[in-house]
């Protein structure tokens, strides 16, 4: 009775089992990819860290080539903070469009933390303003760091 009770509670508070939950701990990985039928990747953003390398960006814009160099730990500060702003745990898992469309964008966000991640693609559909919105805004920050 009590696993019932508890799964009630989450589901009205917003962290059932669509793994919407505020994520804890350090930021470990994020990655956003756009492409379109005439550009792969039309936007792709990597931010990951490894023993080797420590803290890494990888990005790409309208099919050019993948350039990656080691950025400061404020960066992944940065972009934890604006995932928990925007509040983009709560992204589900695929969005669809209201019609079908042959041709347009497909795109795909993953982040990973300590405890907690998110894995969500759509093609041609988007989720809600305000959660595309910071998609945006992480997008935008990491286009702007410099080498």
């Amino acid at each position: 009775m009590k696993p019932i009770i508890i799964a009630m509670l989450l589901s009205v508070l917003g962290c059932g089992s669509s793994g919407c939950c505020r994520p804890e701990g350090a930021l470990k990985y994020y990655e956003y990819r756009s492409t379109t039928m005439r550009e792969y990747p039309h936007e792709f953003y990597r931010l990951e860290r490894s023993e080797e390398k420590g803290l890494t960006l990888t990005r790409a814009a309208n099919g050019s080539e993948e350039t990656t160099f080691a950025v400061p730990e404020e960066v992944a500060e940065k972009v934890a903070f604006l995932i928990n702003e925007y509040k983009l745990y709560r992204l589900k898992e695929t969005y669809r469009p209201p019609c079908q469309v042959l041709d347009g964008t497909m795109w795909h966000v993953y982040f990973k933390f300590d405890k907690g991640g998110v894995s969500c693609s759509a093609d041609n559909a988007w989720p809600p303003k305000r959660l595309q919105e910071g998609i945006e805004a992480i997008n935008s920050y990491l286009g702007s760091i410099k080498r």
